[in-house]
């Protein structure tokens, strides 16, 4: 397995109890009868970041079969481990703060949460268009 994979995974295991424990609150907000906004918001956190940490884990397991340099491979695992940060950032303080992240308008908590956000989009879109050009390349 190849460092940038080994990288992936161990990043990807990290987010994944960053979101498991993201359901602590979720249950909390649920028996509490907490607002369906803020069940929403700890129910999102929860599923998303266990869903982007097996993305990148099912990544681990490819990124060293593909036919491309080892800088395309860093730079694939760099844009995912970034992003999952970002959007573990964006989901963990959301729902303590009250917001969504999704203008960078309102308190410098609101503004914190957009740029998670927008860390996140910005290092899934990279890694993706990287995931692309390795996938082609590697036919």
């Amino acid at each position: 397995m190849d460092l940038p994979a080994r990288h992936l995974l161990f990043h990807a295991a990290v987010i994944l109890l960053i979101g498991l424990f993201a359901g602590i609150p979720y249950g909390k907000a649920i028996l509490s009868k907490k607002s369906e906004s803020l069940v929403h918001a700890w129910r999102v956190a929860h599923g998303a970041l266990a869903l982007g940490a097996a993305l990148m884990i099912a990544l681990a397991a490819v990124v060293s079969s593909l036919q491309v340099s080892l800088l395309a491979k860093q730079a694939l695992a760099v844009a995912f481990i970034v992003s999952g940060y970002g959007f573990a950032f964006a989901l963990i303080v959301g729902p303590l703060v009250g917001a969504r992240g999704l203008h960078s308008k309102g308190p410098i908590s609101a503004k914190a949460v957009y740029a998670g956000n927008m860390v996140g989009v910005v290092g899934s879109l990279a890694g993706s268009f990287v995931l692309l050009y390795a996938a082609f390349v590697s036919l």
